[in-house]
């Protein structure tokens, strides 16, 4: 699913998500400096989930795969793979060289950077 943000409102927009992947669950907070989104990918390897920013669009992938450990055979299966993807669109430019991304206990957190000609600047009257 699409969402539109900014640093007060968070919308979500028409397409993104088909019917055979899943939208995580989220929250974005943001204020003059910085986005800061959570976003919850129980299951999901550091290695299976993939980040990109294109034209002001964060795009969060992950993948949970389900495997029998070897010499063993599955007998009761609820746990199954599942894919994710959460598309963000964002209405401030964010400094993409100092992002930071951090998953820890099943929920990543992105610390995204505003650019400097985004953030709010006061203009003193002479």
């Amino acid at each position: 699913m699409n969402t539109t943000c900014s640093p007060s409102t968070c919308t979500p927009a028409t397409s993104g998500v088909t019917e055979s992947l899943r939208k995580p669950i989220y929250n974005v907070n943001g204020n003059a400096d910085a986005y800061e989104v959570r976003v919850e990918l129980p299951g999901v390897p550091k290695s299976s989930v993939k980040l990109d920013i294109e034209e002001n669009i964060l795009t969060v992938r992950g993948e949970r795969s389900s495997t029998v450990p070897e010499g063993m055979k599955a007998l009761h299966r609820e746990l199954s793979p599942l894919s994710y993807l959460l598309r963000l669109r964002l209405n401030t430019p964010v400094n993409e060289d100092q992002m930071t991304a951090k998953l820890e206990d099943g929920v990543l957190t992105l610390r995204l950077p505003l650019k400097e000609v985004a953030k709010p600047r006061q203009i003193p009257v002479l």
